[in-house]
């Protein structure tokens, strides 16, 4: 398969570099803006009665108040700001500092119908005072106790600022962790997917994608193709060289069978001949087993057992041949249920599992059942060492062998793997823990119906 690189125009640095430039500017820049929004502005405000006591006098005498101009001083501290005329038509006269830098302020004014104050810089705006259908406003410096603090209105400012930019970015940067983690969480389902068999791990639409994330995850579903193509190949190849070595073992079997006397019998190579003759059957058998039930190749058949009955025969039959091991089996309680299942294949996962704690333990192996509304759960304990934490999982690999060198009557590590695969097919499960008084506890759980 021909790889895509990504080119340099959808690389995803290049665009995380763009989206970080983005984000830095639109947080500033929002910031600086939400800022001034937030900026704290004077407010108009009833004039104070002394300062209406004070100035009333002087602005009731028609022809003083029509000769006011604009930055005329009226008395003390008290200048003309602004003059509206209706003498005819409307004339309006403004100070031309003020008229630059508050001229809606001074409009906003003029239309109230009571007089206002409110500070603007250092000075304070009054009016609208009105005689005869004319205005005006006056100003005068600020006293003390009406200075706004523009040291405390600037740390406002900044705070609200700061307070603006550290909301934003936090959102703006969750949006982007959003973006950036989603593809990632997308391929970790994809690899799990992957690890439990998958061919074609659904990754949504990030193979389209033109960047790394995209290249990353067309790789990706071409390992999993290849992956399980390598997985149909073993399987394939496992199942055609066991097929094949049956017919050759059944010939050896029966040739041994007609060339046994009473000499052979006494023979120990002619003996330990028979037993890896038998052996190699054996495992060629589970092979044959793993293979047709990874490949969906045994049908079930399903009735009604009594699953108590069926335990009960199986020690029956494996204390017939051997003897020795009645003594070591024990079915433990009476509440075993009637379940529908495949009674080949329930027995066949629970003999596997007998057989593995017998050849590891010398000592007792319980059986017992627990029963749920919808399910049972067999379990199958032995009294011996148990097993590390780290290996607990290696126990259903196909050939694993727990420590071979210290059991050396264990098998070829196919047991385990054969009825796990057994119980998945009858729709149960099969998991193995170290009990808390020791010895290792594997549970069987299969639905009722």
């Amino acid at each position: 398969m021909k790889t895509q690189r990504t080119r340099w125009y959808r690389s995803l640095t290049l665009r995380l570099l763009l989206v970080f430039w983005a984000l830095l500017s639109v947080t500033a820049a929002s910031g600086y803006l939400l800022a001034i929004w937030n900026k704290p502005k004077a407010e108009l405000s009833p004039l104070k009665p002394e300062i209406y006591q004070t100035l009333q006098p002087l602005l009731s005498d028609a022809l003083t108040f029509h000769s006011l101009q604009p930055g005329r001083l009226i008395a003390g501290d008290y200048r003309v700001a602004a003059q509206l005329s209706n003498t005819g038509s409307e004339k309006l006269l403004m100070d031309e500092l003020l008229r630059i830098k508050h001229g809606s302020t001074l409009l906003r004014m003029l239309g109230q119908e009571q007089p206002q104050q409110i500070p603007l810089d250092e000075r304070l705006l009054m009016g609208p005072f009105e005689l005869n259908g004319n205005k005006i406003l006056v100003t005068r410096p600020l006293g003390p106790e009406e200075y706004v603090d523009k040291e405390q209105l600037e740390q406002e400012s900044m705070e609200a600022r700061a307070l603006t930019v550290i909301i934003g970015s936090g959102m703006l940067a969750i949006l982007l962790g959003i973006w950036l983690i989603r593809p990632i969480r997308r391929m970790i389902l994809g690899m799990r997917e992957v690890a439990k068999g998958s061919a074609k791990p659904d990754l949504k639409r990030l193979p389209k994608r033109g960047d790394e994330v995209g290249e990353l995850a067309r790789a990706l579903s071409q390992t999993a193709l290849d992956l399980a193509k390598s997985r149909d190949a073993q399987r394939r190849l496992l199942s055609d060289v066991s097929h094949e070595l049956r017919s050759p073992m059944a010939r050896m079997q029966v040739a041994l069978d007609l060339t046994e006397t009473d000499v052979s019998q006494d023979d120990p190579n002619w003996q330990q001949l028979r037993r890896d003759t038998e052996r190699l059957s054996v495992i060629i058998e589970r092979i044959l087993s793993l293979s047709r039930l990874e490949n969906g190749l045994i049908e079930l058949n399903k009735e009604a057992l009594d699953s108590g009955e069926l335990v009960q025969q199986l020690i029956n039959d494996m204390c017939y041949q051997k003897p020795e091991v009645e003594k070591r089996l024990v079915k433990l309680g009476d509440a075993w249920p009637e379940v529908d299942t495949d009674a080949e294949l329930f027995r066949l996962v629970l003999e596997n599992i007998v057989r593995n704690a017998l050849h590891y333990t010398e000592n007792n192996v319980e059986l017992a059942c627990e029963v749920g509304r919808d399910n049972i759960c067999v379990i199958i304990r032995d009294h011996g060492p148990g097993v590390e934490e780290s290996t607990l999982e290696k126990l259903f690999e196909p050939f694993y062998r727990g420590d071979p060198a210290r059991h050396h009557k264990a098998g070829v590590g196919l047991g385990l793997a054969l009825s796990q695969r057994a119980a998945v097919v009858l729709g149960g499960s099969l998991t193995a823990r170290n009990h808390p008084e020791g010895g290792l506890e594997v549970v069987l759980e299969l639905p009722k119906r």
